[in-house]
């Protein structure tokens, strides 16, 4: 008869997995608190940025500029990772 799929034990994540995980759900909250912290202030950010009103320059500029930034954050990071992996020889 053969076994089922649910009676093998689950395989050990390995320190790549757990680092990649954990570097996600750190940029996840970046951007969060990126997203939803100055949207929430958005109403007291009355002075002027560049000739613009903050709060208009933040969604429209930075918001768009953070997020890439995070991107290639969380680019460089795995990049630099998966060398590591590769060199030790990790199975990923």
């Amino acid at each position: 008869m053969p076994e089922s799929r649910l009676s093998h034990p689950k395989p050990a994540s390995t320190p790549y997995w757990r680092r990649n995980l954990r570097l996600i759900l750190l940029l996840a909250a970046v951007w969060a608190a990126l997203t939803f912290v100055p949207s929430y202030f958005a109403r007291s950010l009355v002075f002027d940025f560049i000739g613009w009103p903050f709060a208009f320059w933040m969604a429209a500029y930075g918001a768009p500029l953070a997020y890439l930034i995070i991107i290639a954050v969380y680019a460089r990071i795995m990049n630099r990772a998966d060398e590591r992996a590769d060199e030790a020889g990790e199975n990923r």
